[in-house]
């Protein structure tokens, strides 16, 4: 008989521990008192790691570009500051930083710079740095279950984690120094707590190293408050002997020293650090979400999170069943053991003394992250990636107690969940694979210089997000120009193109209109040599914006451009005319405006009928999202149509069916190509120009002479629809032609 841990002063209780010593003929393991031998898994942690390991890596060769990440542009951002480092760092290193409020990004930069260094700068050694971070959880995870709930609750724990959700898999190899990478440290704090209170000596060693473990977890990301608190609830609720005093001490120092690097940073900032999202972090909780949620049940925290658990994709067309069989999966053991240890905990005896557990400490944490998540407006999907590994915690903990209870078919219940987690894994992965196209990691550009200075004008934004009277000031400002100067003159020439068109389009966002000379003139002349056309494009877009549904007023705004060049001139009204009907409000039948046209240059008259196209395109499918209804419209409705315009007209009806294959409207390629004949090539040549405008803003890396945009875009087009698609965005991108030249020249400073 194994004993229960004695009397020990804090007593951390052992897999199961009841207060009671186990009968004679009971062996104690894997959180349950097992009859006879207990049927442990036998594949060691390092046969566990290695299918962990494999398994990601797998993944990420095989990977669909269209799956390739949730967060795809933030993860582009750490592969610059990673590629930064390696080439040799512009701005000093916290400049890099994403945002104010999760420095966790600084950290993955680096070393993803690492593999960068060895591997190159692709997709693939991006992500390894977040595949060794979620191998350090997996490692410290189990150590602390072995130790705490019994070799096979640990065992049962990391096949969970190998055969995660979709969801999980594809946060577990995302670079984003923030909550998917902040688990590592919950699952260290579990270990060292845990440690901490079993342990009898007045060793500083292990509170210090706790506390460092929660000042550096803090800042990496603010998520792991909720690990914090629970650490802080569970050890004062536990820890009442004589010790306490100086445990508290060693771990307040540790966590000063861990969270030096966030005051120091904070007070240059302000304490900007305080800030997510435009709001202080405090003004992000209130009750209107509880009485929301109690309104409406499905917008429960707990519902949301079991209800996209393994995805919310929408191109998934199973994706409720396969939530649920996964809820299923989950819960069924919590809820059966749950059953069971009410009945047990009923009949037994009274007066047993609480004792420390992983289980206990577990639910603390379970009940703060449902009432932060229920009590604020932090609903994404990241923001429940924390929770995940206690999921699977407590559902290994309860299949080994229901086999506990029923020896009789351990083997079988033993049986029958393993092939269920494998079987469902694999059948939600396999979706998410392509052999067309494999390794396109491989080969893609893992950074993206573009985020730069939008992230550095973000972080240094006096409160909140910024606008444009604060880019307009920093634009104007010498530090500004390293941007122009010393980090575009040492890139590539593609690099330079890129970051050249970003800093163009941020210059045109913040731009006075109405003919305000002098400011206007100091930041045209920012501009880089040769991307003066996306600065004026983007002068009509944000225009456009400015005045909202107010066509009149946004062309009035630009018109002082005509006395510079008719050119520039030009490329605004093509702006304005292409935004407009992306944000106008759907208030006029596409016959009223067909049947009373704006009046507007014939040199403009092609974008005029592209966007009433796309108003009309806009009007027939958002409220019923069916092709067929859409079909029905063209062909009562084109013929009506001045037939010297029909083709412009049919190309923004193409343009308002383009979206980004995640959103919930994406049209699959043979829907598109079910559309009539004679309507079709127009039809996919608007598409193609409505991919090329989301390609100059959503710089998504290359892989050849593609993005991966394109590629997950067009995969599943007909060699005909293709060359349509591929007309279209051709025609969009001569907007912006420029004679060749050999070397991108730098801007006409005005500092």
């Amino acid at each position: 008989m194994v004993g229960t841990g004695g009397a020990r002063r804090v007593p951390v209780a052992p897999p199961d521990a009841t207060g009671d010593g186990p009968p004679p003929d009971m062996v104690r393991t894997g959180g349950a008192r097992l009859a006879g031998p207990p049927p442990v898994i036998t594949v060691s942690l390092g046969g566990l790691l290695l299918l962990f390991v494999a398994s990601r890596l797998l993944y990420l060769v095989l990977i669909d570009p269209t799956y390739l990440s949730p967060q795809l542009g933030d993860e582009l951002h750490i592969g610059t500051i990673a590629q930064e480092l390696v080439t040799g760092p512009t701005l000093p290193f916290t400049e890099y930083r994403a945002n104010n409020f999760a420095l966790g990004t600084l950290v993955i930069g680096a070393l993803t710079a690492g593999f960068f260094e060895l591997l190159g700068p692709t997709v693939f050694a991006l992500k390894l740095a977040p595949l060794l971070v979620s191998t350090l959880t997996l490692i410290f995870w189990y150590w602390t279950i072995q130790r705490y709930a019994g070799e096979l609750v640990a065992g049962y724990f990391a096949v969970l984690f190998c055969f995660s959700p979709p969801l999980l898999t594809a946060y577990s190899v995302a670079a984003l120094g923030a909550h998917s990478e902040s688990i590592v440290f919950s699952a260290l704090t579990a270990f060292l707590l845990l440690r901490m209170l079993s342990d009898e000596t007045s060793s500083p060693a292990v509170p210090t190293l706790l506390g460092l473990t929660a000042g550096v977890g803090l800042w990496f990301a603010y998520i792991y408050g909720l690990t914090l608190l629970a650490l802080l609830g569970f050890w004062l609720w536990h820890d009442t002997g004589r010790l306490r005093r100086m445990r508290i001490l060693w771990l307040a120092l540790g966590f000063v020293v861990g969270s030096s690097p966030w005051i120091l940073l904070n007070v240059q900032t302000h304490f900007a650090g305080l800030v997510i999202d435009g709001k202080n972090v405090w003004e992000h909780f209130g009750l209107d979400h509880l009485w929301e949620g109690l309104a409406h049940p499905r917008k429960l925290a707990p519902y949301e999170f079991f209800a996209n658990i393994a995805s919310s994709d929408p191109r998934d067309l199973p994706r409720r069943s396969v939530n649920v069989l996964y809820s299923i999966l989950y819960l069924g053991p919590i809820m059966t053991a749950g059953v069971l240890h009410l009945k047990t905990w009923r009949s037994g005896p009274t007066g047993r003394r609480s004792t420390p557990t992983l289980v206990g400490f577990g639910i603390l944490y379970i009940i703060l992250f449902t009432l932060a998540v229920q009590f604020s407006d932090f609903r994404q999907d990241r923001y429940h990636v924390p929770a995940y590994p206690f999921l699977f915690f407590f559902a290994a903990h309860a299949l080994a107690y229901c086999q506990d209870r029923f020896p009789r078919v351990q083997r079988q219940i033993k049986t029958v969940f393993l092939a269920s987690v494998v079987v469902l894994g694999l059948g939600t992965h396999a979706p998410l694979l392509s052999l067309e196209r494999p390794g396109t990691t491989l080969s893609a550009k893992g950074y993206a210089y573009a985020y730069l200075p939008w992230a550095y004008l973000d972080t240094h934004a006096p409160a909140g997000p910024r606008d444009r009277e604060f880019i307009l000031q920093q634009a104007q400002r010498p530090t500004f120009s390293i941007f122009l100067s010393d980090i575009l003159s040492k890139l590539s020439s593609d690099d330079q193109q890129e970051l050249a068109r970003a800093i163009a389009v941020l210059l045109a966002e913040s731009a006075p209109l109405n003919g305000q000379t002098e400011d206007f003139d100091r930041l045209e002349r920012l501009v880089p040599a040769g991307f003066d056309k996306y600065f004026y494009y983007q002068l009509g877009v944000s225009a456009m914006g400015r005045y909202r549904n107010e066509v009149p007023k946004a062309v009035a705004a630009v018109n002082f451009l005509h006395h510079r060049s008719a050119a520039a001139h030009h490329l605004a009204l093509v702006g304005i005319y292409r935004q407009w009907p992306k944000q106008a409000v759907l208030e006029r039948t596409p016959e009223s405006l067909v049947n009373a046209p704006g009046a507007v240059a014939p040199e403009v008259s092609p974008n005029y009928w592209r966007a009433i196209g796309h108003l009309a395109g806009r009007y027939w499918y958002d409220k019923d999202h069916s092709l067929s209804l859409l079909n029905t419209h063209l062909q009562v409705f084109v013929p009506r149509v001045d037939p010297a315009v029909q083709r412009s007209f049919l190309q923004g009806v193409g343009q308002a069916l383009f979206t980004y294959p995640a959103t919930d409207n994406w049209l699959a390629p043979a829907e598109l190509e079910r559309v009539p004949q004679a309507y079709q090539p127009s039809l996919l040549e608007g598409w193609g120009m409505a991919l090329g405008d989301e390609e100059l803003y959503s710089p998504l890396p290359r892989t050849g002479h593609e993005s991966l945009l394109w590629l997950a875009s067009t995969n599943g087009f007909s060699a005909r629809s293709f060359v349509s698609i591929r007309q279209g965005k051709a025609q969009f991108e001569a907007l912006f032609e420029e004679p060749a030249s050999s070397e991108l020249e730098l801007p006409r400073q005005a500092l």
